[in-house]
């Protein structure tokens, strides 16, 4: 198991930033987008507690597995 920091030193950056910050972006607009819909719609929502954890610990999916079939259960 390669434990050397220094290595991070070696990468260019600058070639790998252009490629990770539109991902980047799209997850945390992802993630705005889901978390306020469910507080704009927690009191209609089923188990609104479990559709946060989902939001938040699933990353980029939760976001999407919450605006796909979260949305869809209305009922309480």
């Amino acid at each position: 198991m390669n434990t050397d920091i220094t290595v991070l030193q070696e990468i260019d950056w600058g070639a790998i930033i252009p490629l990770v910050l539109p991902v980047l972006l799209l997850h945390l607009i992802l993630l705005a987008i889901a978390l306020y819909d469910l507080f704009k719609r927690r009191n209609i929502i089923q188990y609104p507690i479990i559709w946060l954890l989902v939001i938040l610990l699933f990353n980029t999916v939760g976001p999407i597995i919450y605006l796909v079939i979260g949305r869809r259960i209305i009922e309480k």
